[in-house]
């Protein structure tokens, strides 16, 4: 991992250039995307004869459609401009950030956790996903850990009548390691809202039913227990895997991150969610690529590769038999 010192001297010095040249080219695609809007007149002249129709209809709908008429089709214009100005920042720019980060770091732009990981780590059990995707796939190795990450939406489909309506089921980093303790079983640690929100009889009813299949395990932490709740096939096993130390750096991370964290171990993995209130190393082709905007993406390096710290997966004091 390179230095602040290092970094700022390969942003300055050797990215400057490619940099200025990717600028360029997102100033040609704006100054396009901006030629091919309708001229003010013609866009007047359509919201006034749209709204006119929507006047003389005594459609309140048809009204605001021909208000918003000229804007629409300034969009659909604009939008036949590609933008080829992105796609370079992250195959190139991002790229070259990533590997001076860490030359073993590999960054796929299209790339993404897979969906049957994700349905491995049984994190968002229960919740039916209809769609899913991600991009901005890192995958690498930290100290001993190997890990590999992404930006993740996952989402379901709800259907009432002819209306389509998309809910939102996770949206952030899912971040995938090796785990230095070797393990059969399952274990799941998930945000507690049901003692959260009803108390002991919520405790009862996640022991009764709410536990994915699997059994909850109470353990001897109450900081850990008031924010998270454990299932698991073996309470020994989660024991095990969740030691004072580890439950001690779980909710340090959790409240560090203020978010409704998910960590589940599975197959000789941890696999962790974070939620994300923005995109995973944003791009705005709206506005020059600054180094602010670079020094962001580092932050977003080091917080996820920063995961392996915090949970001390690098620490190998036990033997790990290889899988069965």
């Amino acid at each position: 991992m390179r230095s602040p010192e290092e970094f700022e001297a390969f942003l300055r010095g050797e990215l400057a250039a490619l940099l200025a040249d990717v600028e360029r080219e997102r100033r040609a695609v704006a100054e396009r995307r901006q030629a091919a809007k309708l001229p003010a007149p013609w866009k007047l002249a359509i919201g006034v004869a749209g709204a006119a129709l929507g006047l003389w209809a005594g459609s309140f709908e048809l009204l605001m459609l021909g208000i918003l008429l000229p804007f629409a089709i300034d969009w659909a214009r604009m939008l036949r401009i590609p933008d080829t100005a992105t796609p370079r920042i992250r195959a190139e720019v991002l790229r070259r950030v990533v590997q001076f980060w860490d030359p073993s770091f590999r960054y796929q732009p299209h790339g993404s956790i897979q969906r049957s990981e994700f349905d491995a780590s049984r994190l968002f059990e229960g919740e039916p996903i209809d769609r899913f995707g991600g991009e901005d796939l890192v995958s690498g190795r930290h100290g001993a850990t190997d890990f590999r990450f992404s930006e993740v939406r996952a989402s379901r489909v709800k259907k009432r009548g002819k209306r389509v309506e998309v809910v939102p089921v996770f949206h952030g980093l899912f971040f995938v390691a090796d785990f230095a303790k070797h393990f059969r079983g399952q274990t799941l640690v998930l945000p507690d809202r049901a003692e959260r929100r009803l108390g002991a009889f919520g405790r009862a009813f996640q022991a009764f039913g709410g536990g994915h299949g699997l059994r909850l395990v109470q353990l001897e932490d109450p900081a850990f227990e008031r924010v998270f709740a454990v299932y698991a096939s073996d309470e020994t096993e989660a024991r095990y895997l969740l030691s004072p130390a580890l439950m001690q750096r779980i909710v340090r991370f959790h409240e560090n991150t203020g978010s409704q964290l998910r960590l589940g171990f599975a197959g000789g993995r941890v696999f962790v969610a974070v939620p994300l209130a923005g995109e995973l190393f944003a791009v705005n082709a709206a506005v020059p690529l600054d180094l602010a905007t670079l020094r962001g993406w580092t932050g977003e390096l080091h917080f996820a590769t920063g995961i392996v710290d915090e949970l001390d997966l690098n620490t190998r004091i036990w033997s790990k038999a290889p899988a069965a």
